[in-house]
């Protein structure tokens, strides 16, 4: 698979990651978020010429120093023994469920972006 295409299939998952926070808490917040993600995979691919490693970073620290918010959640889903609930239905039950989710989903962000810094577009 191209570069290219790996870069449309990032932008077509987080659009849908952005669409399916609708019934979020905060849907505009993860929105930007996950739309953020899409933008730099689109904009990659068609203004091949411009260095997009400081906005790309930029976004990475961001999402990384927003997660740190997340880190106390995710330590008290790590000490509970049913983790199960946390891939379950989207009711959630425990204070934990939603927190986790967002953490992961901003791991999720970092990841694609440190594979969009390092990738390059080729015609």
């Amino acid at each position: 698979m191209s570069t290219k295409n790996i870069h449309y299939l990032i932008a077509v998952i987080f659009i849908l990651f952005a669409a399916l926070q609708y019934n979020d808490p905060d849907p505009l917040l993860w929105m930007l978020i996950y739309g953020a993600v899409t933008l730099v995979a689109v904009l990659k691919v068609y203004l091949r010429q411009l260095n997009f490693k400081p906005l790309v970073t930029t976004f990475m620290v961001i999402f990384g120093l927003y997660s740190l918010m997340y880190v106390p959640i995710f330590v008290e889903f790590l000490g509970n023994p049913d983790k199960s609930e946390l891939f379950g239905a989207m009711k959630v039950t425990k204070s934990w469920i939603e927190g986790t989710r967002e953490f992961f989903g901003l791991l999720i962000a970092i990841g694609a972006l440190e594979y969009l810094r390092r990738s390059k577009v080729k015609k």
